[in-house]
């Protein structure tokens, strides 16, 4: 689940202009180089991460959940 937030991050880092959001997501990039990043910080940290990430508000718990679940860490 983790290398496809990295994935959607790497995506949003190549294609945008705005130099605001770049700078949001380069950061975001260098907190998911961290396998256990969503095991390190708060809900509401991670789901602001999952929500720049443009991840749907619906989606958020169950995104969360899957990324904290180590039956789930096998991408």
């Amino acid at each position: 689940m983790i290398e496809k937030l990295r994935l959607i991050n790497k995506d949003i880092i190549d294609t945008t202009l705005d130099s605001n959001v770049k700078d949001r997501h380069l950061i975001i990039n260098e907190i998911m180089e961290d396998d256990n990043c969503f095991f390190k910080m708060n809900i509401e940290y991670a789901y602001a991460i999952l929500r720049d990430l443009g991840i749907p508000e619906e989606e958020l718990e169950y995104i969360y959940f899957k990324l904290i679940d180590p039956k789930e860490r096998n991408d």
